[in-house]
Parts: C-alpha cells; sequence; structure tokens
C-alpha cells in the first residue's frame, strides 16, 4: 500500500528569485563601447572627407556588381571587423521588456543597414570604392557576432553573470558604465602604432602641428618614463572610481587589467608589424615608468575616492601636454613603416583617433566624481 503523496509547496519568493536570476538584462556599458566602434569606423571609412561628388553610375550601383571573393585578405578583415559590432549590439538592444531573439534580429538588421549605409557613401568619394562582396562579408561578421552574443547571453546578461558581478562590484548607474566604456577604450587605444606606451592624447598628428626636433637618448627615456609612469597611476584611480571594491581586491583589478594592458600592446604590434616585432614597445624609458606607474599605483589606489578622482584628472592634463610637447621617439619611428598598416588602415586610424580622444573622455568622467562624489548607501535600520 503506497503512503501519502508529499505535498510540495513552493516560495513565491525564491520562485521569482530564482526566476530573476535567470532573466536576461540590459548592460548598458555595451551601448557606450558599440558608440564608440561605430564612431571609430565610420571616421575610418570618410576620412579624409574630401573630394564628395554623385557617383555617376547612381548610388546604388555596386549592389550589381557580380560576387567574386578574389582578396581573401581584405574580406578576413570586412568579416572580423564587423564581428564585435554585431555582438555588441545584441548587448546593446537586449533587455527586459526586449527579448534575446528580437535583439539579435534587430542587431542584424542595423548592422546590415550600418553596413549598406557606409558603402553608398563611400561610392561618393574618389578615394573610396564601393562593393556587394564587402556588405556580404560585413553583414557576415555581424551574423557571426550576433551568434556569438547570442549563445554567451545566459552567462553575460544574467543576475548570476556579468550583470550580476557588475551591480556588485561597478559604480552605479551610467558612471559605471561609461568607466566600463573607458577601460575598454584604454584596451583598444593600446593597439595604436608608434605612441609611446600609455602615451594617449597626442593631437599633432590630426591639428597639423609640427613635432618638435629629436632629443638625446636620455632625454627620450625619461619623456617615455615620465608619460608611462603618469599614464598608468591615473589609470589605477580611475579603476578606483569605476570599482566599488578596496584593499587587496581593487589591486588584484588592477594588475589584471595591467596584465591584459601589456597582452594587447604586444598584440598590437604584432598586428601591425610581424609577431617577431612583438615586444617592440619595451624600452628602457616604457620598463622604468611601468616599474615606478606599478608601484605607485598599487601604494596609492586606495586612498578616498574624491582625492583619487582630482589627482586622476591633474595627472591626465599632466599626461597629455607632455605627450604633446615630446618629440618624436626614434626608437620606433626609425624602425621600417610597420609592415601591415596599409593592409590595416582603417583599424589604424580608428585606434590612432581613440587614443588621441581618451584622455578628454576620461578627464570628464574624473571631474564628474570632484564635482558631485558617489553618495554612501543609506543606512539600514
Amino acid at each position: 500500500m503506497k503512503g501519502p503523496v508529499p505535498i510540495i509547496v513552493r516560495n513565491p519568493a525564491r520562485v521569482e528569485a530564482a526566476r530573476a536570476a535567470h532573466a536576461v538584462q540590459s548592460l548598458p556599458a555595451a551601448r557606450y563601447v558599440l558608440a564608440v566602434l561605430a564612431f571609430g569606423a565610420t571616421y575610418a571609412s570618410f576620412r579624409p572627407f574630401s573630394g564628395w561628388r554623385t557617383p555617376s553610375h547612381g548610388w546604388f550601383a555596386f549592389l550589381g556588381d557580380s560576387i567574386a571573393f578574389l582578396y581573401p585578405w581584405d574580406h578576413f578583415l570586412n568579416v572580423a571587423g564587423y564581428v564585435p559590432l554585431g555582438f555588441l549590439a545584441v548587448l546593446a538592444l537586449v533587455s527586459a521588456r526586449r527579448p534575446l531573439g528580437t535583439a539579435s534580429l534587430l542587431a542584424l538588421v542595423a548592422c546590415s543597414a550600418f553596413s549598406l549605409g557606409v558603402e553608398t557613401l563611400q561610392s561618393a568619394l574618389p578615394t573610396r570604392t564601393s562593393s556587394l562582396v564587402d556588405v556580404i562579408t560585413n553583414v557576415a561578421g555581424s551574423a557571426i557576432g550576433i551568434l556569438g552574443a547570442m549563445l554567451f547571453a545566459p552567462w553575460l546578461l544574467t543576475e548570476g553573470g556579468v550583470v550580476g558581478v557588475r551591480r556588485k562590484h561597478v559604480e552605479p548607474g551610467w558612471r559605471g558604465d561609461a568607466g566600463l566604456a573607458l577601460v575598454a577604450g584604454w584596451m583598444v587605444a593600446l593597439l595604436a602604432p608608434r605612441t609611446l606606451l600609455f602615451g594617449n592624447g597626442d593631437a599633432r598628428l590630426s591639428l597639423g602641428v609640427e613635432v618638435p626636433a629629436e632629443a638625446t637618448p636620455l632625454a627620450l627615456s625619461g619623456i617615455e618614463a615620465a608619460v608611462t609612469t603618469m599614464a598608468l597611476l591615473g589609470f589605477a584611480l580611475l579603476l578606483r572610481l569605476v570599482f566599488r571594491s578596496d584593499g587587496w581586491r581593487i589591486r588584484a583589478i588592477f594588475l589584471l587589467a595591467l596584465a591584459a594592458s601589456l597582452v594587447v600592446r604586444s598584440t598590437g604590434f604584432s598586428l601591425f608589424w610581424t609577431s617577431a616585432n612583438a615586444f617592440l614597445w619595451v624600452t628602457p624609458g616604457a620598463v622604468a615608468g611601468l616599474a615606478a606607474g606599478t608601484v605607485l599605483s598599487l601604494a596609492l589606489i586606495c586612498m578616498p575616492r574624491r582625492i583619487a578622482a582630482g589627482l586622476a584628472a591633474l595627472l591626465l592634463v599632466a599626461t597629455t601636454t607632455v605627450v604633446n610637447l615630446s618629440p618624436p621617439n626614434p626608437y620606433l619611428w626609425t624602425k621600417p613603416r610597420p609592415a601591415r598598416e596599409a593592409e590595416l588602415a582603417p583599424l589604424s586610424l580608428t585606434t590612432r583617433n581613440i587614443a588621441m580622444l581618451w584622455p578628454f573622455a576620461a578627464l570628464g568622467f574624473a571631474l564628474t566624481f570632484v564635482a558631485r562624489p558617489r553618495r554612501p548607501p543609506p543606512a539600514s535600520d
């Protein structure tokens, strides 16, 4: 004879908590990063913005071209360049009210329209060519990125994943999202060729300002060491503003970010030159600045947030000033032109412009903490 059937009583609060933990949520930081990448891609596609004329065969004549994949390397770059755009577009569009499937479809439509718009406008530039193959490869890259976002969405966009980590350990609100975007921008800027280590903010090429004459090797090493030290300390203090961790946790975050920065830097040199030149950036000044900046960052990163914001702002101004007044480093500029710089011209231009603009965006971010510091959470009863 069977015993009584057990009655399972579900706790509504627990059920709701479990549902919320697995629900896909928005990641606003993705929107900031997506905007920066889209701006960089647009700028690189239309530069130098001169010579515009009406296409002789019509705006959409290139859509009637025959499909022939004749340049494998160029096609690979077109695919690879749109993978992050598709990936980030999904993360930017998904929300509690817009499910993953709808966001993915909208992302595919948006990326396709963006590629088609760029190719159409490029047909009005005498220095650019428009191609149906470029549109196809761009859409293919977007689709790969979208599929990747759909695959990793449960890990990225749930309370048990990146969204939950962001809620617990990152500054709340738009400042946390903007801060994460600045960290991503810092990494992208490190790909820019022929720059001092962490030497962002060089606007001389864009403004047509003449570069000072060359200095002695000792002076150049001192300049690079100073730039690297100040920039690294400024970045560490920026992390202090972005993350709500203290003590060993914020120091661990800094060390991880520093290790990632050096990997990205070496990757950039391998990309634009060759793998044999991956560590071409390792100069005496860079090594000295790394050592000094790391020690100072570990010592000062736990200072009060408002003081950290003020010091970070001063360091950003000082670093950008020194970068724009320093002579070129012959250790890099006397090397042959990067072997793949012409092939990767859009990427080179994009990373260089992000490196130029990054300190100014970071300065504005730091000043928001000086003018309006984060309020502590209200005390519980």
